[in-house]
């Protein structure tokens, strides 16, 4: 009930150009679990077409009225909507946002798909229109685009370290990329993956291969540590605070030119391909 209260007041669940990252996901997908189980879908509205995928817009919207919501699951950076015959999947991309409203409102230019139950609206936008909406049949995700070949997810207990180096020597590259392969581990970003290489002391732009076994473990270490306690910071927050979007326990991450909060020195900032990338250069190496 505390939940829906804030929605009530805040009117929205929203995600800006910081693409969520696994602890996000997961938080957001616990909770909106608690908001949308057990309600069942009266209609389905596509606003416009180009972020429906897999099957005729008729059909998607014909298909999943008279579903009920059964749970909300983290896929790496897909949120999966279990329903009672099918799975809506969403990849939310760059610039997707939902929303969850306990009214009607008037479709704006960047609303894609709208979501209505008795007691709740999810409204899904994109002002980019990046992102992918799939409604598929249940545990079936072939048609999804990039859901298939990727790793384990970063915060699965059965990757070990011995699993985690096995799969690490298969890619090359910087080894910041190669944290954001999801082929490698799904569920790590931009963001996150500046604050597991400060942790683990080694600069973004080092090759794989140039790791030492040591530096690898340091690696595993410092993903494990700092996934799991952005979690639990985020677990504290309620939905409109994790959909503004204030990373403010970000040590590294877009704080270019500021203090590193580990050794006193400045942060480092590099832009490319429209990634930041923030590093200390005393703290790692």
């Amino acid at each position: 009930m505390q939940n829906y209260l804030i929605i009530k007041r805040q009117s929205k669940l929203d995600f800006g150009e910081q693409m969520p990252e696994l602890p996000e996901l997961e938080i957001i997908a616990k909770q909106l679990t608690s908001l949308l189980s057990g309600l069942t879908i009266k209609k389905t509205v596509v606003h416009n077409h180009i972020v429906v995928h897999g099957l005729p817009i008729k059909h998607f919207e014909e298909k999943s009225v008279g579903e009920t919501f059964e749970v909300v699951t983290a896929d790496g950076k897909f949120l999966i909507f279990s329903l009672t015959n099918y799975d809506l999947v969403l990849n939310l991309m760059l610039t997707g946002k939902i929303r969850v409203i306990p009214r009607f409102k008037k479709p704006t230019k960047y609303d894609m798909v709208s979501i209505h139950t008795k007691d709740l609206d999810i409204w899904y936008s994109d002002t980019k229109k990046m992102g992918r909406i799939y409604l598929v049949d249940k545990g079936d995700y072939s048609a999804v685009a990039d859901f298939e070949g990727r790793g384990p997810s970063a915060l699965d207990p059965a990757l070990t370290l011995n699993v985690f180096q096995e799969r690490f020597k298969r890619h090359n590259g910087q080894i910041k990329n190669v944290l954001r392969n999801q082929r490698f581990v799904k569920g790590i970003g931009n963001a996150y993956a500046d604050e597991i290489l400060l942790y683990a002391g080694i600069l973004p732009f080092r090759k794989r291969s140039s790791l030492t076994d040591k530096e690898i473990e340091s690696l595993y270490i410092a993903m494990k540590k700092v996934l799991v306690q952005i979690r639990g910071i985020l677990a504290e927050r309620s939905l409109d605070e994790i959909a503004a979007e204030k990373r403010d326990f970000l040590m590294v991450h877009n704080r270019g030119g500021e203090i590193c909060p580990l050794c006193g020195g400045r942060v480092s900032e590099v832009t490319a391909n429209r990634f930041r990338t923030n590093y200390c250069q005393t703290c790692q190496k």
